[in-house]
């Protein structure tokens, strides 16, 4: 009898440490899935904007200038969509990144030109008081692009009647809508020109629709003007195809150069968009390198991914290299990189590399006697 119970103890306590383990495994693994949804949610954030049009939100007319939108008047504050003189800022640094070198009050100006964000909408061109729209602007290229110059320039950020992304497909209504568009930020950098440079050295930078304006902006007006282009330092013409277009202006090719342009496109490695034709003349430096020519940047060099939480993360976790006038990147070395992979990176042609960008500037700047 005694030698059964003593069996019976044996095997309760074999079945409790059985149960003690599974729950501990059902523990762990519910951890683990959990913690899966949370960076997966967390990388889909990173997103910024679309680059393309749901059909049904697309316009169905031609376009036709009498049913325009209003224009803005940049005397007014509100028209800005970040201004030194706005009560709040949306361009902060990211909320894990001290920058013991931050300047209040900067001696040089950098005049921003915002990408597509205009997705939904019968009208060739958006409104500029659609409150909706202004606060994703605000909230994603502002606060995710042009926050990289925080610190380092005065941003002027203006609120424009960007073009509907469909215009990129309709070509016949989408070139009208550009025109448009531009007349905004022409006027815009022209307010800003007469009103707050003041003899100030200034940087242009832009990224997709922003990108396009912002070459156009150089073309016509300030490499035109030899008090402009006296004091423009920089430009960066970020996503879309650029080509040299102004012996004054060249393409950067060193990392400490200025008085050029910086352009890249970020593509997964072995990607290459439909019908794509190679362009030598097409500019694109590395943004970790800052070279041009086709050598691998070392993991060590990248300094991180800036995500849509507003948080730096996962330094070291990118190697790029120059392919056909783009930026190919190797898979990214994050958990869970299979869920985030993409194979057109345009989205991310800031965030992927923001404090490799930062960084470079002021060390542009700080090598060229800007302190």
């Amino acid at each position: 009898m005694e030698k059964s119970k003593t069996s019976y103890r044996k095997w309760r306590m074999e079945k409790n440490l059985k149960n003690v383990v599974e729950v501990r495994k059902s523990r762990k693994k519910f951890i683990s899935i959990f913690f899966y949804l949370v960076l997966v949610i967390t990388l889909q954030s990173c997103k910024t904007y679309r680059f393309s049009a749901v059909k049904q939100e697309i316009p169905i007319d031609d376009f036709n200038i009498n049913f325009a939108p209003p224009a803005p008047i940049y005397s007014k504050i509100k028209y800005w969509a970040e201004h030194p003189e706005k009560k709040i800022t949306h361009a902060i640094l990211p909320k894990n990144y001290t920058d013991s070198l931050y300047n209040y009050n900067p001696k040089i100006d950098v005049f921003f030109v915002h990408p597509t964000l205009y997705f939904k909408g019968e009208n060739w061109n958006a409104n500029i008081d659609n409150e909706k729209l202004n606060k994703k602007i605000k909230a994603s290229s502002i606060k995710h692009q042009a926050n990289v110059f925080s610190g380092i320039a005065n941003i002027y950020a203006p609120h424009y009647r960007q073009m509907h992304i469909h215009s990129y497909s309709d070509l016949k209504n989408g070139y009208k809508a550009y025109d448009l568009a531009y007349s905004d930020v022409k006027n815009a950098f022209l307010y800003y020109w007469k009103n707050y440079n003041k003899s100030k050295k200034f940087i242009i930078a832009g990224h997709s629709q922003g990108t396009n304006h912002s070459e156009r902006l150089l073309k016509e007006i300030i490499l035109q003007n030899d008090s402009m282009k006296d004091l423009l330092i920089i430009s960066y013409l970020v996503g879309m195809p650029i080509s040299p277009f102004n012996k004054d202006h060249p393409a950067c090719s060193t990392h400490n150069q200025l008085n050029c342009f910086l352009s890249w496109r970020t593509f997964a490695e072995g990607y290459l968009p439909d019908n794509w034709a190679k362009n030598d003349s097409t500019s694109c430096v590395n943004p970790i390198s800052w070279t041009t020519d086709n050598t691998l940047s070392k993991k060590q060099n990248h300094l991180g991914i800036l995500f849509r939480n507003h948080k730096i993360q996962y330094p070291n976790s990118i190697t790029a290299y120059n392919h056909n006038s783009v930026v190919w990147i190797k898979k990214i070395q994050i958990p869970f990189e299979f869920f985030y992979r993409k194979k057109n990176y345009h989205f991310a042609d800031y965030n992927l590399f923001w404090l490799n960008i930062r960084h470079n500037l002021r060390s542009r700047l700080k090598e060229n006697g800007y302190n």
